[in-house]
């Protein structure tokens, strides 16, 4: 008897600690709703900023998952629990609407991207572009694997237009994001790398950047869509309602990114 009182009253213990604490946080976050979001690598800084935009106005929070667009369009697929995708390129979020995984009708361009030419290399900084890519100084470029990374696809094609491909793909050194190719460039890894002007941007406190002609590579229109994951989450489609709105965008100008 004396061990089925003590049992009833531990349980009633627990009972009334969880009641306390349940008690002691706001009705409200009880009920946030929080949402997980694919992040390409050339929009994680701005993200992280309208991340915090949001957040002071919306309940619940925002989890960031960021890699090159590929890698994250290989998570969602093998059924990573997110819930809106930020590509860098429309390609993905095209074919994610021909699966189960995303909301048909949601996908829309949330921005467009600007490639650059960057280098912290000194001796570099007197050359104009495109001579540079060709320079006897320059041992190694940095571009995103273009399978894989939108900004590295890109890339390609303005080698490919200037038609020195072939002549300096032995110097190329491909990297798994368009931010990698920053770090590597930040650090002297290599003499010059293509990245987003975003990333220049947002990151940079040393170096030289060159601005690259439009004409030479497609435009880099980044598409968001919304998956399946948070199709019944409030908190999802008004992240969407606010990433599409005018003050973000004039936001996103200070980026580096361009609006039609």
């Amino acid at each position: 008897m004396f061990l089925k009182e003590n049992k009833f009253k531990n349980n009633y213990l627990v009972l009334c600690t969880s009641l306390i604490f349940f008690n002691s946080i706001p009705f409200k976050y009880l009920l946030a709703e929080n949402i997980y979001i694919a992040v390409a690598s050339n929009f994680l800084k701005p993200m992280k900023v309208l991340k915090e935009n949001f957040e002071s106005s919306n309940e619940g929070q925002i989890f960031i998952s960021s890699g090159s667009s590929g890698s994250l369009y290989a998570q969602i697929i093998n059924g990573a629990p997110l819930d809106i995708f930020l590509s860098a390129d429309q390609d993905l979020p095209q074919k994610l609407e021909k699966t189960t995984k995303a909301v048909l009708g949601t996908r829309f361009t949330y921005a467009t991207g600007k490639l650059v030419a960057y280098s912290t290399k000194k001796n570099l900084f007197s050359q104009t572009f495109p001579q540079i890519l060709i320079s006897n100084n320059v041992r190694y470029i940095g571009i995103g694997k273009p399978e894989y990374v939108p900004y590295g696809r890109a890339a390609k094609e303005v080698l490919e237009s200037l038609n020195i491909f072939n002549e300096i793909s032995s110097k190329l050194v491909l990297s798994k994001s368009v931010n990698q190719v920053f770090l590597m460039n930040y650090f002297g890894n290599t003499d010059i790398g293509f990245i987003s002007k975003s990333d220049f941007l947002s990151n940079n406190k040393k170096g030289k950047m060159w601005d690259i002609p439009h004409n030479l590579y497609s435009p880099i229109k980044q598409d968001a869509i919304l998956l399946k994951n948070g199709e019944k989450k409030n908190n999802a489609i008004l992240f969407l309602k606010f990433l599409s709105s005018k003050n973000t965008k004039e936001h996103l100008k200070k980026f580096g990114y361009i609006f039609d």
